[in-house]
This record gives structure tokens, C-alpha cells and sequence, in this order.
């Protein structure tokens, strides 16, 4: 009797820490009753959100698109669902209105803005995909010029996941040719909220005029319509600012430091032909940038070196000769400086500071940009920004041949 209310005091205190043994299953949802998405697309049209989603198929085999399972081969892989709505949100759920499953979001690849939509803003799709529970911040997102939810029709050859197919075309590009650099949401939303308040999409576009969107159409060598990354889209704010064709997106590249691995086609004889006849592998780039202020604006000291092999060559050249080396390297630094520049003139034009220059001049220089802000005079600081670029590139190797096999010809 006496260790009764020893006894109710540590019942009292062992009852929550039992409940914390409780498995925690309030929200649990069987696989069979989730729409598992790949993709989702955005549009803004007649002052509503149209979503598009792209939700992968249980029943299908589609064995013929490089994958194997069970199911029906006639049907497709995915399955596009359309919706519009006020918000967001009241689009998803209006999809429960003719879907058998519920939308499920977190293995989700790839998102499509379509230019509709980046020119009305796109903050209210970032804060819906950082705040929603399910949505992935890590999806790669690309613009399209027309309408994003078609983009999610087509079909690819040898892969049955499309979503999943469009992330590995964006990786194998950055890793292989570095004219675009993949983006993922949240890196999107870190740059739109960053001292340039800038970013870049890679677009992505239908090569033909047909959506191939049935099974039977992909059953081709040669698809007359594929999805093919275009250009690059400029966000300034959070609304469409203008293009940057894929020569000014490689320039851009070299700018900003993105180019891991790159081919770089060049003239071999520049001062005899302005003829692009030979071919260069970058395999080591880097890019160095230092803001210095003069007198009464900021000159961008750019520092770029790399080096790589010489992969194809149309000119009678002897290899032996240094000085033939020589002047070819000075050709392909040349070629970046034009890129370059080029990609320079147009990024101002835009005014949209895709460089990240704000970024590097507040880290250097935090007096002078903190007067820059409190003046708010950054987009006249930007235009008055001087470039004085310097490119080293180095020959490495040859190949295999020390001559060219047109000079062989020619003996």
C-alpha cells in the first residue's frame, strides 16, 4: 500500500515513452493505389495553371522500348494526365477527378515550364515545390517554347521511363558537351534568390511537327519526331527575360566556370582560311574571375586555361612543327574568346546577370556593393561592367598521326 503512488508515478512516466514504440503509420498509402509520376509540365493559360503529369503505367510491358516486364506491350509506359485550376494545388486534385490513383510525387525526374508560364512568374510553382511534402526539389527543370504539356506526350526510344530518359540526356550533355548546364529546382531557386536574381533553363523541344504518342510509332529506326534540348531560357526575376541561342550558351559556359568536357571546332589555319577544319577535345577547363573596380566601374578580370587532343584536322599541316601547334592553339583561343564575347553581348542585351558577377563582386567587395544595393543601382552597374577576358589552351596531343591525311594525299 505504501508504494501505490510510487508505483501510479512511474506508470504515468513509462505511458509516453511507450507510445513513442508505436509505429508511425497515419499516413501510410498502399503502392496499388498511387499514381507514381515521372514528370510534371506547367502551363499558364486563360489566367489558369494547367498541369501536366506524367504518371508511369503498371500494366505495361513495352518490351520493344528496351524494357521487359509482364504487362501489355501495346500499352504505353506512362499515361499524361491534363488539368487546370486557379492554384496549383486545385489542379493536382482535380486529377483525382479522372484518375483510378492518387497523384505521388517523390520519384518525380523532370519538370517542363512552358514560356507562357515564365513570362506570367514562376514563384508560386517554386514555393509549391519546396513547400509541398511530397514534391522533389531536386528535379531537373527545362523550359519549352510552346506548350510544356506536350513535351511529356512523346515517346523515347530505349527507355521506358521518359522522365528518367530527359534527366540522362541533360547529365550526358553537361558531362560531354557543356553547352547547357542541367538545373535542378532547388539550384533554381538559390540563383532567382541570389544577388544577380538571374538563372537559365535548358529548352526542351519536339524536332518534328508530330507528338509520337502511341507504342506502335516507336517501332522505327529513324523516329520522325524525338525530343532534343534547344536553347537556353533566361529567368530574370521570376519571369522570362529572352533566349540565348547554343553558341552563346557555350560561350556562357566558359563564363561561369561549367565546362567540364566540350568539342571545339576551329580553324587549323586561320590565317590562310577562316574555314572550320579541325576538331579539339577540351578535357580540362577552368575559370577564374576577379572583379576589380576602375575608376568609375568594374572590370571582370576572366582567367581561362585548358587543355586536351586534337581529334580531326582537314588541313595540310605537319604535326612535327611546333610553330603548326602553336597556331593552332592560338586559333581555338581565339574561338573562345568569340564565344565568349559573344555570349557577353547578348547576356547584356538581355540584362539579366546570368554570369553571377553580382554574386562575386558582394563577396569581394561587400562595402561597395552593400552602397550598390542601398542605391539600387545594380542593373546600371551591370551594363557598365567591362570584360577583359584571357584564354590558355593547350595542344596536349596529337591523336595517332603526326600529319594530316590530306597532307599524305598530296605526296
Amino acid at each position: 500500500m505504501m508504494n501505490k503512488p510510487g508505483n501510479l508515478l512511474r506508470l504515468l512516466l513509462i505511458l509516453p515513452l511507450l507510445s513513442l514504440l508505436l509505429s508511425g503509420c497515419w499516413d501510410d498509402r498502399e503502392l496499388n493505389e498511387l499514381g507514381i509520376t515521372s514528370g510534371s509540365a506547367y502551363d499558364w493559360e486563360n489566367n489558369q495553371w494547367k498541369a501536366t503529369y506524367q504518371v508511369i503505367n503498371p500494366s505495361s510491358g513495352a518490351s520493344g522500348m528496351g524494357g521487359s516486364g509482364g504487362g501489355s506491350t501495346s500499352s504505353p509506359p506512362f499515361l499524361t494526365f491534363t488539368v487546370k485550376g486557379r492554384t496549383i494545388m486545385e489542379a493536382i486534385e482535380r486529377t483525382n477527378l479522372t484518375s483510378t490513383r492518387e497523384m505521388f510525387f517523390s520519384h518525380s525526374r523532370i519538370t517542363v515550364i512552358g514560356e507562357s508560364l515564365a513570362r506570367h512568374g514562376i514563384n508560386q510553382l517554386i514555393d509549391m515545390f519546396l513547400r509541398k511534402q511530397d514534391a522533389r526539389e531536386t528535379v531537373f527543370v527545362f523550359i519549352s517554347q510552346g506548350d510544356a504539356g506536350m513535351i511529356l506526350d512523346q515517346l523515347m526510344q530505349m527507355t521506358k521511363n521518359q522522365g528518367a530518359g530527359i534527366q540522362l540526356m541533360i547529365e550526358q550533355e553537361s558531362r560531354l558537351l557543356s553547352y547547357y548546364p542541367g538545373i535542378r529546382l532547388y539550384e533554381l531557386a538559390m540563383a532567382l534568390s541570389s544577388e544577380s536574381k538571374s538563372a537559365v533553363l535548358p529548352e526542351i523541344l519536339l524536332t518534328g511537327s508530330q507528338t509520337m504518342d502511341e507504342t506502335s510509332e516507336t517501332a522505327v529506326t529513324d523516329l520522325p519526331s524525338r525530343l532534343a534540348l534547344g536553347r537556353l531560357g533566361v529567368i530574370k526575376g521570376d519571369t522570362f527575360a529572352g533566349w540565348l541561342s547554343q553558341k552563346q550558351a557555350f560561350g556562357l559556359s566558359f563564363l561561369t566556370d561549367n565546362v567540364d568536357s566540350a568539342t571545339i571546332a576551329f580553324p587549323s589555319r586561320p590565317g590562310a582560311s577562316g574555314k572550320l577544319d579541325a576538331s579539339f577535345v577540351l578535357q580540362n577547363s577552368a575559370t577564374t574571375v576577379r572583379p576589380v573596380w576602375v575608376k568609375d566601374h568594374y572590370v571582370m578580370e576572366v582567367n581561362i586555361k585548358g587543355s586536351g587532343v586534337l581529334t580531326e584536322l582537314g588541313s595540310v599541316m605537319d604535326l612535327n612543327d611546333r610553330k603548326a601547334i602553336s597556331e593552332m592553339e592560338e586559333s581555338l583561343e581565339q574561338r573562345v574568346l568569340e564565344l565568349m564575347n559573344n555570349a557577353w553581348t547578348e547576356v547584356k542585351r538581355l540584362k539579366a546577370d546570368v554570369t553571377g558577377f553580382a554574386v562575386r563582386i558582394h563577396r569581394s567587395d561587400p562595402k561597395r556593393w552593400k552602397q550598390i544595393e542601398q542605391e539600387k543601382s545594380w542593373d546600371n552597374v551591370f551594363q557598365e561592367i567591362e570584360l577583359r577576358p584571357q584564354v590558355s589552351i593547350e595542344m596536349e596531343r596529337t591523336g595517332l598521326s603526326n600529319k594530316s591525311f590530306k597532307s599524305v594525299q598530296q605526296k
